[in-house]
């Protein structure tokens, strides 16, 4: 994990030894369900998570005489929480495991690298897309339809007054604590399929009702809307 801290290429390797590793969770003293239950808490910036740990010691300190603590091997863990948000360690230095990422790692082995730029001040040229890749669009559209924090989406190029044709820029309008979400949901989607890229794609995100002045110059639409996304996951499966 300091590693992964460090050197955002050592992901990878810190999410598969997470797959073999000891790890330690809550589940309720008192559960009649007879079901697995595993106790979540909701972060101050609004984030629902489920916590696990690295060691016993820090479970056991963690859980107090409120839960008890339980042992898994990480994939157990991983399989028995699909769909869930986790979190290593939330009390010291912790680290954040997204649904999509979770998913992507013990079905396909799968470990997308995701990565901040800071363009600190550079000049950025953004215009309507030349080129809007149908795949591109069409997966991204099926993802954000299955994030219901996602309020719309848009595609534009992006460059510099020297180089206007840098790479394609998708802009997510997306609440700010489920932006990191959907940024590495979107990435492992995309990385996946990368060698159809011809291009790089980055990511943006912004509040939603708070449209960027850069957007509203090049008066683009979005390619995807929530109501969009809604009407997609209500849609009737055919019978084949």
């Amino acid at each position: 994990m300091q590693s992964a801290l460090a050197d955002k290429a050592a992901e990878p390797a810190f999410f598969r030894a997470l797959l073999d590793a000891t790890v330690y969770a809550h589940v309720p003293r008192q559960n009649p369900s007879g079901r697995v239950r595993f106790i979540q808490f909701t972060t101050p910036e609004g984030l629902t998570v489920l916590p696990f740990f690295s060691d016993e010691v820090q479970a056991k300190a963690a859980a107090k005489s409120a839960a008890t603590v339980v042992v898994l091997m990480g994939h157990q863990l991983f399989e028995l929480t699909r769909g869930a948000t986790l979190m290593l360690n939330p009390n010291t230095i912790s680290c954040v495991l997204y649904p999509e990422e979770i998913a992507a790692l013990i079905d396909h082995d799968k470990v997308a690298i995701v990565e901040r730029v800071d363009t600190d001040g550079q000049q950025l040229v953004t215009r309507l897309a030349s080129e809007r890749p149908t795949w591109l669009i069409d997966r991204l559209v099926a993802l954000y339809a299955s994030l219901s924090c996602v309020e719309a989406a848009y595609l534009a190029e992006i460059g510099t007054p020297e180089n206007p044709q840098r790479g394609l820029l998708i802009a997510v309008s997306v609440s700010s604590k489920d932006a990191e979400r959907v940024a590495r949901a979107t990435t492992t989607e995309l990385q996946a399929h990368c060698q159809r890229l011809q291009t790089t794609v980055d990511l943006t995100a912004f509040e939603p009702g708070e449209l960027p002045d850069w957007l509203k110059e090049i008066d683009i639409e979005p390619f995807y809307i929530l109501t969009l996304g809604r009407r997609l996951v209500q849609a009737p499966k055919r019978v084949q």
